[in-house]
């Protein structure tokens, strides 16, 4: 009996030790997925965000000091949607059934708005950056009453890059005719329902010359129309590849514009290189740059650190996409630290009332304007000049919409 007895208490003290130490062990990491066209015809965009997940994986695996969970470690996945909206829907639904806790997507509508849906309907927390906001909510079917109940957007909007391409067009002194080279997508949509209003209360004329159509791109088609009609300046919105394929078709045909802003092409200095002549300024909405009078509450760096830093990593110029990787995973961390349950719904609840500082600036979701679910950055109009050095650099010439950004060079059509 006493042999029973004291095998029986040591089973009772080996379940309570072991009981013990499974209440120390360190609870599961939060796992945070980041879909990012890091391949095809987007990578360009892609670029900074494999460059800030290197960054801050390491320091998100050694955990984070939260306000109610202890201190947490989050794993962040990068994972690349290869510039196809139907990968990045793949990816995502994936990574909703294997209980991901949020997701995070850039850039452009085509990698943002699929990932965006799924999440929506799956019920995981998802934030989305580097597209204009009509583009992803409308472009969503968002109600402006409801909004979304689990996906949340930040960046600039289409006012934005309509008030600082007219100011520059009429800056500019060549005419009051500009073109538009608009593919046939969603950024191509939104951008087409802005422009026109924006150009007519500046004196400017909108020319069109029809649409892009990607299936059976007719770029010297376009370029011949614009020729024809003399307009010395063009906007539009263009993939970098598309954006080198236009212009390259448009010198063929003999037509040489004096001014370009091109959106999604022009944030690119390695595009812009390529297109660059001696009598066409070259022109495009800044988003982000050094110069951004922020600071990250996580890093507690500022505009200036992060791109000085990324130009030491990688040999390479800073890019405007930068801002936004950093800030993506930054809002995504501070999320994670204000969470009071580890869980998709503590993570949304978190996002509802967030008001987290970053170098693209502060970002909260908690009002209505300019919509529920977003949150806008400014933006303000930028040339790309050369610098001592020779390398293209976008300096800020036009603070017309922003006042606190501080500009940095002279606009000259000439200067291009």
């Amino acid at each position: 009996m006493k042999r029973r007895a004291l095998l029986a208490a040591g089973t009772s003290v080996a379940a309570m030790t072991g009981l013990g130490a499974a209440a120390r062990a360190e609870p599961a990491p939060l796992r945070v997925a980041l879909i990012s066209p890091n391949t095809g015809a987007l990578a360009a965009f892609g670029a900074t965000n494999v460059y800030v997940q290197g960054l801050f994986a390491e320091r998100l695996a050694a955990g984070l000091d939260t306000q109610h969970l202890g201190r947490r470690a989050v794993r962040l996945e990068l994972y690349d949607a290869a510039s196809s909206s139907e990968k990045a829907a793949q990816h995502a639904a994936a990574l909703a059934a294997d209980g991901v806790h949020l997701m995070l997507a850039s850039a452009t509508p085509e990698i943002c708005n699929p990932v965006a849906d799924v999440c929506e309907a799956a019920g995981v927390p998802c934030i989305t950056t580097v597209a204009p906001w009509q583009a992803w909510f409308h472009g969503r079917k968002g109600n402006p009453d409801k909004g979304f109940q689990w996906t949340f957007h930040f960046f600039a909007g289409l006012e934005d890059f309509a008030s600082v391409y007219s100011s520059l067009f009429e800056r500019a002194g060549l005419g009051t005719q500009v073109g538009g080279i608009w593919l046939d997508d969603i950024d191509g949509t939104a951008f087409l329902s802005a422009m026109p209003r924006a150009m007519t209360q500046r004196n400017l004329t909108l020319f069109n010359p029809g649409r892009l159509r990607m299936a059976a791109p007719d770029y010297a088609g376009i370029a011949t129309r614009l020729r024809n009609a003399r307009v010395q300046m063009v906007t539009g919105v263009l993939p970098p590849p598309v954006a080198l394929e236009f212009f390259a078709a448009a010198r063929q045909v003999g037509y040489r514009p004096r001014m370009a802003s091109i959106a999604k092409a022009f944030p690119f200095p390695d595009t812009v290189a390529q297109i660059a002549q001696p009598d066409l300024a070259l022109t495009n909405e800044v988003w982000w740059s050094p110069v951004w009078p922020f600071r990250s509450d996580l890093s507690g760096t500022s505009s200036e650190q992060v791109a000085r830093e990324y130009e030491q990593r990688t040999g390479r110029p800073w890019i405007q996409t930068l801002g936004f990787s950093h800030a993506l995973v930054d809002l995504a961390a501070q999320a994670v630290q204000q969470a009071q349950a580890p869980t998709r719904q503590g993570l949304v609840e978190a996002l509802r009332r967030i008001k987290a500082k970053t170098v693209v600036g502060p970002l909260s979701f908690a009002g209505r304007l300019p919509s529920l679910n977003v949150c806008t950055t400014p933006a303000v109009g930028g040339q790309w000049l050369r610098d001592g050095e020779g390398r293209w650099v976008l300096q800020v010439v036009d603070n017309t919409r922003s006042p606190f950004i501080p500009v940095t060079a002279r606009f000259s059509v000439d200067a291009g």
